[in-house]
């Protein structure tokens, strides 16, 4: 599962080919999470947008901070993002895994 960091435009959630994982590329570096909200299992590569760092569902508007994962709706969800493992090979960004 891969996917070329050219590929990861800045400030888009970008899926990631062959996985349920999709990446968010900032200033501050690349961001690979599980493509499901924790509140609502929408798929955040359908029905999400990125807003001043924090990663919105639109399903139910939980948002989550980008950098961390955790949620900064409480009142909808207390769940965080699941992180994918990956590393970057050259101009790639390798998927280890993308956990359910």
């Amino acid at each position: 599962m891969r996917v070329k960091v050219s590929e990861i435009k800045e400030g888009a959630i970008t899926p990631i080919p062959g996985a349920e994982c999709f990446a968010v590329k900032t200033g501050d570096g690349i961001y690979v999470y599980r493509d499901q909200c924790p509140h609502a299992f929408c798929q955040f590569t359908t029905a999400g947008q990125l807003e001043d760092g924090a990663l919105v569902c639109t399903c139910h508007w939980a948002k989550f901070d980008l950098k961390t994962g955790r949620s900064l709706t409480p009142e909808l969800t207390t769940a965080s993002l699941t992180p994918a493992r990956y590393r970057i090979e050259g101009d790639e960004l390798v998927v280890e895994e993308c956990p359910a």
